[in-house]
């Protein structure tokens, strides 16, 4: 009887086996392998690359939980960032103390890098259930020029919020509103840039995917992620006034990003910034209203347009962005163009209007500027929720 049983299992194993290796011999798993390695590599090469940033603000944040005992360090409003990207360089100053600065300080990023082109795999997997377009999709994410730049380059952390605003689409897709509203927690806790997706829950709120008793998640996350620091000694007020303060420190419309205030210069900023506020909230409400008035069904390509548009024209039209500010709209873009293929020179545009923010002179920049505003109208144009006429067709 357990010979028998000895038996069945090898041959399991040896019919597992050659099933893997099947498909490993498929060459989209070749070009999935290869790609994973090449954007290994390219990382790899990427790191040790010190930005501005890394020397003015990350490795000093290193230091100072290294010289002020560990964890101790949290007492002190010592970074203007929340708490939880500094848990990480916490992480990093401690147990990775035995790793290079850069390498600890970095690698947060470069693993949800991954993470992110697993949620984007995911989510053009429920377009595709079957082929192989959601590994292409993995592919682009990971081998996306301003995902390499931002992380393995620069070392931001545009990616962790992204990735928690990719997987909170994710499970509304899969109608899981509690792990969704989690995730847009875990994103706002990370950067308020996180709100780029707030037109898109609004839509979702008013079409009751969202149920108002599950709101509180979203604050209850927020203030989970504050608590240790809280614990450390940090007053509380300072931890829930971090954004508030933010947004007082830079007096720039628009920081080498290619959106309309590319073209209102600064002299104009203590009447642009109201304005420009303004004028974010009453086309995050008049979206809200067309979609609350039409009687078309969300479908799941239907949200995955919503949602483009909603991290497209938010960074797009509101003042004081950065230009690392498109970065969601880099990723959903992708995600766009595989539930959308004729428009595969969205995320292309992106890419390179992106690219070129982080790279590029004023020129560039602006030139750029007025190519996201004609592909933002394009996009816009074509939702059959604004345009009852127009035809979301693959």
């Amino acid at each position: 009887m357990e010979k028998t049983t000895q038996n069945k299992f090898l041959i399991s194993i040896k019919y597992s086996f050659k099933k893997s290796l099947k498909y490993w011999q498929l060459p989209v798993y070749r070009y999935l392998f290869i790609g994973i390695i090449f954007s290994i590599l390219i990382r790899l090469i990427c790191i040790p690359n010190q930005s501005s940033d890394y020397k003015s603000f990350l490795l000093p944040w290193y230091d100072f939980i290294v010289s002020h005992g560990g964890f101790a360090a949290f007492k002190y409003n010592f970074a203007d960032y929340t708490p939880a990207y500094l848990y990480w360089i916490f992480i990093a100053a401690t147990l990775l103390s035995g790793l290079p600065k850069i390498l600890a300080i970095k690698l947060f990023a470069l693993m949800v890098d991954f993470l992110c082109a697993f949620f984007t795999y995911k989510i053009v997997k429920l377009h595709y259930p079957n082929g192989n377009k959601p590994i292409f999709a993995f592919l682009a994410v990971i081998l996306s020029p301003t995902v390499i730049y931002n992380s393995a380059i620069w070392g931001q952390c545009d990616v962790i919020y992204t990735t928690a605003l990719i997987a909170c689409i994710y499970f509304f897709s899969i109608r899981k509103q509690i792990y969704a509203l989690t995730s847009f927690g875990i994103a706002i806790s990370f950067k308020l840039q996180a709100l780029f997706l707030a037109p898109f829950l609004l839509i979702l709120l008013i079409k009751k995917r969202i149920s108002w008793f599950y709101l509180p998640i979203i604050t209850l996350t927020y203030l989970a992620t504050i608590l240790p620091a809280w614990i450390a000694g940090r007053p509380l007020k300072e931890l829930l006034l971090v954004y508030f303060e933010q947004s007082h420190k830079y007096k720039e419309l628009a920081k080498n990003v290619p959106n309309l205030y590319q073209w209102i210069p600064n002299n104009f900023y203590s009447i642009a910034v109201p304005i420009g506020l303004s004028l974010t909230m009453i086309a995050m409400f008049t979206l809200a209203y067309f979609v609350y008035k039409s009687k078309l069904e969300l479908t799941q390509e239907r949200l995955i347009y919503l949602a483009t548009i909603s991290v497209f024209f938010m960074p797009y039209f509101l003042p004081k962005m950065h230009e690392r500010y498109f970065y969601p709209t880099d990723i959903l873009s992708i995600i766009f163009a595989f539930y959308f293929p004729r428009y595969y020179w969205v995320p292309i545009i992106m890419q390179i209007s992106s690219l070129l923010s982080y790279l590029g002179t004023p020129l560039h920049i602006k030139i750029c500027s007025l190519a996201l505003g004609c592909t933002l109208w394009f996009v816009v144009k074509n939702c059959d929720f604004i345009y009852p006429k127009s035809k979301l067709a693959p």
